[in-house]
């Protein structure tokens, strides 16, 4: 059983070592980008993101003033609630549960809208982001570029992130 692990560890890095010589044979050329930096750096990136924080604050007041209310009738309730008849006190009760219910989808009303507006701000900036990546791949004779993910190990020159941003800056720009 050893024996054929250790054959089959053999034969694999053969084949890793003749693939890799044959890519640099015929001039294989392979970067990578960090989608997110760029996102982050370009000037188109950077005012969806403002643009979304907006759109969230927004959200983030409704949802501060529904809660501030509910710890308003938690509060009374504790407050007046030995006070209370069983029916009042069931009641405020249902009245709360109600308002977290509200709350609560609200909240995921929100999380929804906020997911759907990010999508909406950054559809464009992706489009540029990947008409540009495949500009620069013909431009300058990548057989592929990446999104920097699960890359463990690449030479700097590698990374085309910056370029990215700088032409999506350029575009923009125009």
């Amino acid at each position: 059983m050893r024996r054929v692990s250790v054959v089959v560890a053999v034969v694999a890095a053969m084949v890793l070592t003749a693939s890799a010589a044959m890519a640099q044979q015929q001039g294989v050329k392979i970067g990578f980008v960090d989608i997110q930096k760029v996102i982050n750096d370009s000037e188109p990136g950077k005012k969806a993101k403002e643009a979304l924080e907006v759109h969230i604050k927004g959200y983030q007041a409704k949802i501060e003033e529904k809660e501030k209310s509910i710890d308003a009738m938690k509060s009374e309730l504790e407050k007046k609630g030995s006070a209370l008849s069983e029916d009042a006190k069931k009641k405020k009760q249902d009245e709360m549960q109600t308002a977290i219910r509200d709350l609560k989808r609200m909240a995921a009303e929100a999380q929804e809208e906020v997911r759907k507006k990010e999508a909406d701000l950054t559809k464009d900036v992706f489009t540029d982001i990947r008409n540009i990546i495949r500009q620069l791949g013909k431009d300058d004779g990548y057989t592929a570029i990446f999104e920097g993910g699960p890359i463990l190990y690449a030479v700097e020159s590698s990374d085309v992130t910056d370029k990215i941003v700088k032409k999506l800056n350029e575009l923009k720009k125009k």
